[in-house]
């Protein structure tokens, strides 16, 4: 339920067609999309109301994303392509998992 808001955040922002050749590697979108829900919970956990921090957060990744060599637009499209393939978006979801398991904070 914690994601629910940036799952809606991105599909109400989404209008991207199912050209693959302007998505980001799965390697790379899985580690830009861990530092995004990090992001999230930042934002959700001091603002509480997406309607409070939706713009700072698409700031903030559209910030993320460039410094990765990447457009918001292009995260935008490779996390669409993943919603609608839900095996592969599990398991890059449980790749996350494991890593943020892993980290020592």
């Amino acid at each position: 339920m914690k994601y629910f808001g940036l799952i809606l955040f991105f599909m109400a922002l989404s209008c991207s067609s199912s050209d693959d050749s302007a998505l980001i590697p799965k390697d790379d979108f899985t580690k830009i999309h861990g530092d995004v829900l990090v992001l999230e919970a930042y934002y959700q956990n001091k603002y509480r109301s997406v309607g409070i921090y939706k713009d700072s957060m698409k700031q903030s990744v559209t910030d993320l994303v460039k410094k990765k060599g990447y457009t918001f637009e292009q995260y935008e499209k490779t996390y669409d392509y993943y919603a609608v393939r839900q095996k592969d978006f599990q398991e890059i979801n449980s790749e996350l998992i494991e890593s943020f398991s892993n980290k020592k904070l």
